[in-house]
């Protein structure tokens, strides 16, 4: 009978942990700005936590390690209204964090999936808003997943109320075209993911410019190389999108070059300059 049953009001993170069996080390990738984004979230639906930031961080760090994780993992982070109260309540808030062992998508990663664009509309700012990650707007996700698997494909990229691409379900989209990479502004109804901007910073890295602008359904039919991002689906090629094949039908060498950046960095495989990487086991556990 809560309002986060009954109605949905909950927000959520979904954090991803790589281990490294070199340095036998869990590292947490973006804890912190994971963490951000939640309490942005619950800003924005006007929730009253009685908890903070470090506490969150403090306790799935101890999670991790209470349950002697020692392979990748991921943690979800959920606040919601308690008690019995209708949808104008904003309080109390509790939390709950979850901590599971998951291993990398390696098939996909290395086949690439297959896309449908969806006949369903991405939600927008003015009903609601992308940028709360909220699990009732991840409805607008299922009913396109739903209808994507029903059709025979793998995921759905959703359009926004511009007619305009946004996102597909929980990911983020980057492409090829005529040797520049691009991708959805974040005002096109997205996200504001967190791979998307690590993605942004390992192609800058790389020496590669990522054009952000307004994208039409046919520049993904016309691309050379598609791939989508996110902390659950990490670093996913798509080699076909409506019947279209994207490229010469297999995952290509940008999408390759980017895979690569992204696992080295998340694991700690590369140097850590920018203070992604939270360690979990200090030298003595």
């Amino acid at each position: 009978m809560s309002p986060a049953v009954k109605y949905g009001i909950s927000v959520f993170e979904g954090v991803r942990a790589y281990w490294n069996e070199e340095r036998e080390q869990l590292y947490v990738f973006r804890m912190r700005e994971h963490t951000d984004r939640l309490f942005q979230s619950m800003k924005l639906l006007r929730f009253k936590p009685t908890f903070g930031k470090d506490e969150i961080d403090r306790l799935s760090l101890e999670l991790l390690r209470r349950n002697e994780i020692r392979s990748n993992a991921a943690l979800r982070v959920a606040a919601y209204i308690d008690g019995m109260a209708e949808q104008e309540a904003r309080e109390p808030v509790s939390y709950a964090i979850a901590a599971l062992e998951r291993s990398r998508q390696t098939g996909v990663a290395e086949k690439g999936i297959r896309c449908q664009v969806s006949a369903w509309s991405r939600i927008d700012d003015t009903s609601m808003p992308p940028r709360i990650k909220t699990g009732a707007n991840y409805i607008n996700n299922s009913t396109a997943r739903l209808q994507a698997a029903h059709d025979g494909y793998d995921d759905a990229i959703l359009l926004n109320r511009a007619g305009k691409v946004a996102e597909a379900t929980a990911t983020s989209i980057f492409f090829l075209r005529r040797g520049r990479l691009v991708t959805p502004h974040l005002t096109s109804s997205v996200v504001e993911s967190i791979t998307r901007d690590t993605m942004l910073q390992l192609a800058a890295d790389a020496g590669m410019e990522v054009e952000e602008r307004e994208v039409e359904k046919t520049e993904l039919y016309s691309a050379d190389e598609i791939f989508l991002v996110g902390s659950a689906a990490e670093v996913k090629p798509v080699i076909d999108i409506d019947g279209f094949v994207i490229g010469t039908g297999e995952p290509g060498p940008v999408t390759r070059k980017m895979q690569t950046a992204y696992f080295e960095t998340v694991s700690g495989k590369r140097a850590d300059n920018r203070g992604w990487l939270t360690s979990v086991y200090t030298a003595s556990t």
